[in-house]
């Protein structure tokens, strides 16, 4: 059975992440665009399987926790926050998708700086409940402009309890416009989809500029 945190986290994939930089300008949602070649990702975009997720709440406040390394709490927080993207699901236990389009420049370097700083670090709840989190570089090759992507794992619990979720976190500027891409899955996801999927992102990017 999985522990609560582990559903908190898993639950959380569904949502978009919040864009990289607080003070950036989000780009209009998919959802309430109506003109023909829309920017952000459809259902249509991506590989076989995927469907829109349902709308979520945002998690509770008590679902965030207190990590061991100051500031790491910002990384967690890019897959715990709603935000105005699009999302997408691929099963119960995944892969989960998320993109949030802001006009923020300088989202891939602020993304860098945190895969530097929070290598490993540890999450407890208030229930007292520990997850340990890695994140390393993401290993994708370059896309648009720049970009800068994280590989993140998350694992906690023990024996029946166990978790482990896995994936990628991929900033991705073109001109002046940021793609903040979110693909997540228990126990973990393709790295050659996460790529595929980023690329077309890309595409969509580029056919706008």
């Amino acid at each position: 059975m999985m522990t609560s945190t582990a559903a908190i986290l898993l639950s959380a994939l569904t949502l978009t992440v919040s864009a990289c930089d607080s003070g950036s300008t989000p780009v209009e949602p998919e959802s309430s665009r109506t003109t023909a070649g829309s920017v952000m990702l459809t259902v249509e975009d991506l590989p076989d399987g995927y469907v829109t997720s349902p709308p979520q709440a945002a998690p509770e406040v008590s679902a965030i926790g207190s990590v061991s390394v100051p500031g790491c709490d910002v990384l967690l927080n890019r897959f715990r926050d709603g935000g105005t993207g699009v999302r997408f699901e691929a099963g119960g236990s995944g892969p989960f998708l998320a993109e949030e389009l802001a006009e923020d420049a300088g989202a891939p370097g602020v993304v860098r700086d945190l895969g530097g700083r929070c290598a490993a670090f540890t999450d407890t709840d208030a229930g007292g409940e520990t997850t340990s989190v890695t994140v390393a570089e993401g290993g994708l090759p370059g896309l648009g402009d720049e970009s800068a992507a994280l590989r993140m794992t998350a694992s906690g619990g023990a024996g029946d309890d166990a978790y482990t979720l896995s994936g990628y976190l991929v900033a991705i500027r073109v001109g002046g416009t940021t793609c903040t891409i979110v693909h997540f899955g228990q126990p973990g996801v393709d790295p050659a989809e996460t790529e595929t999927i980023a690329r077309a992102a890309v595409r969509k990017l580029q056919r706008r500029q």
